[in-house]
């Protein structure tokens, strides 16, 4: 018992961190750590729980730097692919997901890490719109499927050459919100139980303690170092999906 607990603990502390710092992946390694000890059904909804919580600190933090305009078409895409990913997850192959999804993160760190000046899409406001759209559609799929909503928007969101607070002013609320439709969407599944709820309370004072440290991190790096957090974590988190797949 004592084992499980320090581990929900530690996952809980080192994913708020990465979710201070760069805005994202807890979902990733709170789920890399704490498959060791619970069921996959139950991870996700924990995560979902977690990161709802710690989300709702940081955009309330970062409320300055969110503009609605360029917001609404990620979460109008993450509402309808919310739904989809929960029907996915008993149906598909989670490994496979993971996997596939893993493959992707690493070889785009490597393109990206092999660049002297980042790659920025210039986009018309119209076709720019919609392709925000289909990428918080995608977003939402995974975040119903495996909880892992912010990474597809979180790259996108540097893809499109915006300042590390323009662009967490897109996905920290993204994450927030999906995980509020995601929780939903669960909940009425059956996946969220006593025991969920319960890990979830033993997890709140790692939550705190890791996003001050995390929010630290964001507050001392400039641009450039901000940049190469993102893009070490794509790299541990692409890692992380191919070993587990």
């Amino acid at each position: 018992m004592w084992f499980e607990y320090g581990v929900i603990l530690c996952g809980a502390f080192l994913g708020a961190v990465s979710s201070g710092s760069a805005g994202f992946a807890f979902a990733l390694i709170g789920t890399a750590v704490w498959m060791h000890v619970l069921p996959p059904r139950e991870v996700v909804s924990l995560v979902v729980l977690c990161s709802l919580l710690l989300n709702l600190a940081l955009v309330w933090r970062l409320r300055r730097d969110i503009e609605p305009a360029r917001l609404w078409p990620f979460l109008a895409g993450g509402f309808a692919g919310v739904p989809l990913g929960v029907a996915a997850l008993s149906t598909v192959d989670a490994r496979w997901l993971r996997a596939t999804v893993g493959a992707l993160l690493v070889l785009y760190s490597l393109w990206r890490l092999a660049r002297s000046v980042p790659p920025v899409l210039r986009l018309r406001a119209g076709p720019g719109r919609l392709l925000d759209g289909l990428i918080g559609m995608v977003g939402g799929f995974l975040g119903g499927a495996t909880s892992l909503n912010g990474l597809v928007p979180t790259l996108w969101s540097g893809l499109r050459g915006w300042s590390k607070r323009e662009q967490r002013g897109v996905f920290q609320p993204y994450i927030l919100i999906i995980h509020v439709v995601t929780l939903g969407w669960l909940g009425g599944a059956g996946a969220v139980t006593r025991a969920t709820f319960v890990h979830f309370a033993l997890s709140l004072p790692a939550l705190a303690i890791g996003a001050l440290v995390g929010l630290r991190i964001y507050d001392l790096v400039e641009e450039p170092g901000f940049q190469r957090i993102v893009l070490g974590l794509f790299l541990l988190s692409g890692g992380t999906l191919l070993l587990r797949g």
